[in-house]
């Protein structure tokens, strides 16, 4: 291994930005187009990045023409290919999320991408410029877990509902997940709170009937220009408590809940803003 490797290929997203907050342009990313569309994190910088193919199948031949001096994959995608990138540059494949079976939720998606990124600050001789990074984000984490607080919120049930393109089904993030992590910073807790291995699980509309508290925060796969009405299309929906009581936030697209600690922060300004501006649930 370089010991302070300064050309480095990022095959997943989370590493170019975790790269990124580190003050380091990634030599080359996988999917470079596609990252502004998934993170909003210093995408100017990582829009100029080269792209080295596919994040499952990434390109050798580009990757070897920017003469690495270190790779960062994931086991998940990459390990069958770990010889063939190891022989391009020393190459190290992280596990994308902690093992279910180990950890159950006490270790979440979110405490897993603090380690990675430490790692990574370690990997490139930045550890001091990474603590400033994490007191950063504790810091932000306090601060709008304060405001939940005073806004007499602190223990509000959400549910952080991804859509997929599909009829009335979708993402619901569970305790281990990264929103999850960051919910528990907060104060929140979780309306699908059981931990799964993704760290999500399905749910439908008819689902969220039994959760008369919830206040639901939607990140839509359409922009602006496709009111609520159109978005939240069922024909259950309009008898959703959160739906009926106007408890339903929409989030914008590119804030996505896979990455490093720097979107952990955006994600916990925007779960508290978007929260905020909801009313509160109804007393029963």
């Amino acid at each position: 291994m370089p010991k302070r490797p300064r050309r480095i290929v990022v095959l997943e997203f989370m590493f170019g930005e975790d790269l990124a907050a580190l003050g380091m342009t990634p030599a080359g990313m996988a999917d470079a187009a596609s990252y502004a569309g998934w993170f909003d994190y210093d995408k100017q910088r990582l829009a100029r990045v080269p792209d080295v193919g596919t994040r499952q199948e990434p390109s050798f031949e580009a990757i070897a023409a920017l003469q690495p001096d270190l790779i960062l994959g994931v086991g998940l995608r990459h390990a069958s290919i770990f010889a063939a990138l190891d022989r391009i540059a020393p190459t190290v494949l992280f596990q994308y999320s902690p093992d279910l079976e180990k950890s159950g939720a006490a270790l979440t998606q979110f405490d897993w991408t603090r380690k990675i990124f430490q790692t990574i600050a370690c990997l490139t001789g930045h550890e001091e410029l990474a603590r400033q990074v994490e007191a950063k984000v504790d810091a932000g984490l306090a601060r709008n877990a304060q405001r939940i607080a005073q806004a007499g919120r602190s223990g509000e049930q959400v549910a952080w509902l991804q859509e997929l393109g599909l009829t009335d089904r979708y993402w619901a993030f569970t305790g281990n997940s990264m929103v999850g992590g960051v919910a528990h910073a907060l104060g929140l807790r979780l309306g699908y709170a059981e931990p799964t291995r993704e760290g999500t699980t399905y749910v439908t509309s008819e689902d969220m009937l039994k959760k008369p508290d919830l206040a639901v925060l939607f990140v839509s796969a359409t922009g602006p220009e496709v009111p609520l009405s159109t978005k939240l299309d069922s024909p259950i929906w309009p008898f959703v408590p959160a739906r009926r009581a106007d408890r339903v936030g929409l989030v914008e697209r590119n804030l996505w809940v896979f990455g490093g600690p720097m979107s952990a922060l955006r994600l916990a300004d925007t779960m508290t803003d978007k929260l905020l501006a909801l009313p509160l649930p109804l007393k029963r």
